[in-house]
């Protein structure tokens, strides 16, 4: 684990990056993993996430998207759990 800040996401989404996720999920087959395909998103928006981050974050995610009733309300709460993951790192390391 290492100290991951989202520069990119400090500020919250915006509608238009949740919407071109959810576009980006829509294209996909059923099957697709909606958690996949946005951390991908995530990290090709953020310079400081690399692929041992994504990795560990899609083990440590746990997102409960019956609970969203759009596509948009689940993709928005699978980047408020990714920030959540890593300003939980951003504390480790600021206490190592």
């Amino acid at each position: 684990m290492s100290c991951r800040r989202l520069e990119d996401l400090s500020q919250p989404p915006t509608s238009q990056f949740v919407e071109s996720i959810a576009t980006t999920v829509q294209g996909q087959p059923d099957s697709a993993d909606v958690q996949a395909v946005v951390l991908r998103a995530v990290a090709r928006r953020s310079d400081s996430i690399d692929f041992p981050d994504v990795l560990e974050l899609r083990s440590l995610l746990d997102v409960d998207g019956a609970q969203a009733v759009t596509l948009e309300q689940q993709v928005m709460s699978i980047i408020s759990a990714i920030e959540a993951e890593l300003a939980g790192w951003d504390r480790l390391e600021v206490a190592a």
